[in-house]
Formats: structure tokens, C-alpha cells, sequence
């Protein structure tokens, strides 16, 4: 346990822990309800709309959900212990972690699913820039498995390597406080690597984009029958990828006061809100998430038999590249 600074009065320490307790858990709950609706809005795809269930504006999100909830639960179960041991902290000033061994394997797993989401968008930029730029059709492999399997290879080994630096902090478990770890400069790297990674790969993403509208609009001024049959498809596949731009943007964000936190625990200075911030990040971005999937997907789902059959007033429920597809189709 940590007893606090000198000139600390027991009323500053409960402030402090108040605000890296309440600000987490309550983004980190609303992560994981926002994550329970994107699986609710995932099944229903799967089961009323399985031809379109494979588009990547559909899997990206479903996929990020999967790693933010992974992180929320693994953050409230890590502060339900503290939480439920506040009357420690309140008589004697030294807040109460998870005891060894819990307190390791908590930290392992909040560091892994931490790089999980990061390198799992990272991944997914890159294999969008890879279609778009450079016009090349990466095959996922089944179960999306040429994905997952590097990207969760990555995120458990490098917690792995620095095993012995994990462990209890102030007021949760994670990378130990006062260590020059090995972890950290990992992270570090990792998180400013994934950062440029999602950058480079967004510009030029949009840059392609702009310079596809531009062409397509000096060959309608000719030809706009033939263009628009000829290009029908890929203009559905781009704005399927512009959706997943969308979520690409919110995560590069988010990693910013993830690479701050982790400056700052490299050269031993402490800030207790930015400490928070970092812990409520992800399911900032989570929440972010979803706020996107309701924007590009609405709120309701129609089998593809009620697509079909042409309804304006169903029309305005589902999403564009739909729209785009049915009237292909007729």
C-alpha cells in the first residue's frame, strides 16, 4: 500500500481517489452498455441481414466493441475491490488494491486488452489503406483470423515479456508505480508506432477519396451513364470504408492521453486527473463508438426481404450502402 504524500490531509486523498474512481466507472459502465448494444445490433444483422453481414463498416465496430468490453469489465472489476474497501482509505489514508497474485494477473489483462483495441485498429487501418491506396484485397482468412491472430499474439506478449513489472498501483492494478519497466517503454512505443500507423493511413485514405470524387465528376460531365454503371460498385465499397473512417477518427484521439500518461509514469511525474482520463479513455472511445454505429447504422434494422420490396418509409432505416445495393439489384 501507498500512504499519502506528506502535507497530504485525509481529505485531499479522498478527493483524489474519488475522482480516479467515479470518473472511470461511470464512463467504463456506459462503455459496456454501449458495447452490449452494438453485440444486440450485431446479432440482429447476423440473423435478419446475413448477406450484408460481412461489410467491414459492420465487423470494425462489432470488433472494437468486443475489446472495449473487454477492458471495461476488466476496470470495474479492478475497482470494485477498491471501491468496496473505501472505508480503509477514509481511517487511515491508504487506499486498499487487490493482493498478490489477482493484482498481477488484473494488471497482465489490463494491459493486454489496452494493446488489443490499439494495434486491433491499427491493423484495421492499415488493411483499409492497403484496399483503398494501393488497391489490394487482403483476405482476412476465415474467422477474420489473419486479424486477430497477430494482433492478440502481440497484445499478450508484451505484457508477458515484463511480467514481474505488473502489479499494484495507487488505486488499481496495472504497471507498478516508481519503475523504470520495460512495459512502459513497450507501450510507449507501441501506442506512438499505432498512432503514426492510423495517421499516415487516414490522410491517405481521404486523400484517395478526394481524388477519386474529383475524377468521377470531370468523366460524368461526358459520360455519366457509362460512369455511373461502370464505377456502381465501387462507389458502394467507398462509402462502406468512408463509415470506417469515421471510426478510425475517433480512436486516433484517444490514444493521446494514453501516450501522455505513459510520458509522464517514464519520468516519475503524477497527475491524478490525467491518471483518470488514461483509465477512462478506451471506453471514451467506446463510447465514441457508438455514437458512430447509431449515426451510420440508425436504430433500426430491416430484413433484407423488407429491403427488397422497395418501401420509401423503410427506406429511411437503413443504412446508405443498402439503399445503394437494392437499387443495383433493381
Amino acid at each position: 500500500m501507498n500512504n499519502p504524500p506528506d502535507g497530504y490531509s485525509t481529505d485531499t486523498v479522498m478527493a483524489d481517489f474519488y475522482i480516479v474512481t467515479i470518473i472511470p466507472l461511470t464512463l467504463n459502465i456506459l462503455n459496456l452498455l454501449g458495447s452490449s448494444y452494438i453485440f444486440y445490433r450485431t446479432y440482429l444483422r447476423w440473423k435478419f441481414d446475413y448477406d450484408n453481414f460481412n461489410l467491414l463498416s459492420i465487423k470494425f465496430p462489432f470488433y472494437i466493441a468486443i475489446t472495449d468490453f473487454l477492458f471495461s469489465e476488466i476496470i470495474l472489476i479492478d475497482f470494485s475491490y477498491t471501491v468496496s474497501n473505501v472505508s480503509v482509505l477514509e481511517t487511515f489514508g491508504e487506499p486498499i488494491v487487490w493482493p498478490t497474485p489477482f493484482c498481477e494477473i488484473l494488471g497482465f489483462f489490463n494491459v493486454s486488452f489496452t494493446l488489443l483495441n490499439m494495434l486491433l485498429v491499427g491493423s484495421i487501418s492499415f488493411v483499409t489503406w492497403l484496399r483503398v491506396v494501393q488497391e489490394y484485397y487482403f483476405d482476412w482468412g476465415k474467422c477474420d483470423y489473419k486479424i486477430w491472430f497477430p494482433v492478440g499474439f502481440l497484445s499478450f506478449i508484451i505484457p508477458m515479456v515484463s511480467v514481474r513489472d505488473l502489479g499494484a498501483k495507487k488505486y488499481w492494478c496495472g504497471i507498478k508505480d516508481g519503475s523504470n519497466s520495460l512495459i512502459s517503454t513497450l507501450l510507449l512505443i507501441t501506442i506512438l508506432l499505432t498512432l503514426l500507423t492510423i495517421v499516415f493511413c487516414y490522410v491517405h485514405v481521404l486523400k484517395t477519396f478526394h481524388d477519386v470524387k474529383d475524377d468521377n465528376s470531370s468523366s460524368i460531365a461526358h459520360s455519366e451513364v457509362n460512369v455511373e454503371q461502370r464505377n456502381s460498385r465501387n462507389i458502394i465499397e467507398k462509402k462502406i470504408l468512408a463509415k470506417v473512417l469515421t471510426y478510425i477518427l475517433v480512436f486516433i484521439f484517444q490514444y493521446i492521453p494514453l501516450m501522455l500518461n505513459d510520458i509522464f509514469e517514464l519520468v516519475k511525474v503524477h497527475y491524478i486527473l490525467l491518471n483518470a482520463i488514461s483509465l477512462s479513455a478506451i471506453s471514451i472511445g467506446g463510447i465514441s463508438n457508438l455514437f458512430q454505429y447509431v449515426r451510420n447504422e440508425r436504430f433500426l434494422i430491416i430484413p433484407n426481404n423488407s429491403i427488397l420490396n422497395g418501401s420509401d418509409s423503410l427506406n429511411n432505416n437503413i443504412n446508405l450502402e443498402e439503399r445503394e445495393q437494392t437499387k443495383s439489384l433493381n
